[in-house]
């Protein structure tokens, strides 16, 4: 690499993270070397690449490049079953959230109507002016979480 492509010692203004030069700083200095923005070359045919495989990086010419099933290039059946892998563990992941958060707007529901029955419970036998607006106030708001998980749980699916 030729020595006036080398990032300089930064002094003053201008540090970036944690006192580094920020990344645009090499490609600004890149601007003056028209040379160096070549194409990007094959990895298999050293011809220009047209793709980029979407699982492991390489650059894939027109020869190589093919869709995988869901429409993204590949440069082999290993990275579309890599890509494919990805999808399914994806979906599963997706699925077991819906299932969460149906099961959290039951318990919610659950746990609102148990508090109310407290609160009613505490009318009956405790006359505790705190305790009874405590449960049906924690009743209303397991009742609004309830029905907030409701609507995510509706929309999802």
């Amino acid at each position: 690499m030729c020595a006036s492509l080398l990032p300089r010692p930064h002094r003053g203004r201008g540090l970036g993270v944690r006192g580094r030069r920020p990344i645009l700083y090499f490609f600004f200095n890149l601007r003056h070397h028209s040379g160096i923005f070549s194409s990007v070359k094959c990895t298999t045919h050293n011809a220009e690449a047209v793709a980029v495989c979407s699982w492991c990086g390489k650059a894939l010419c027109s020869v190589c490049a093919k869709p995988s099933a869901s429409q993204r290039m590949v440069c082999s059946d290993t990275c579309a079953a890599a890509l494919d892998r990805q999808a399914k563990a994806m979906d599963m992941v997706l699925q077991k959230s819906l299932q969460s958060t149906r099961a959290n707007t039951f318990y919610y529901f659950l746990c609102a109507a148990l508090t109310a029955a407290g609160g009613v419970g505490a009318w009956y036998y405790l006359p505790s002016p705190f305790l009874i607006w405590f449960c049906f106030g924690a009743a209303a708001v397991f009742i609004a979480s309830g029905l907030w998980y409701l609507r995510i749980a509706r929309k999802s699916s």
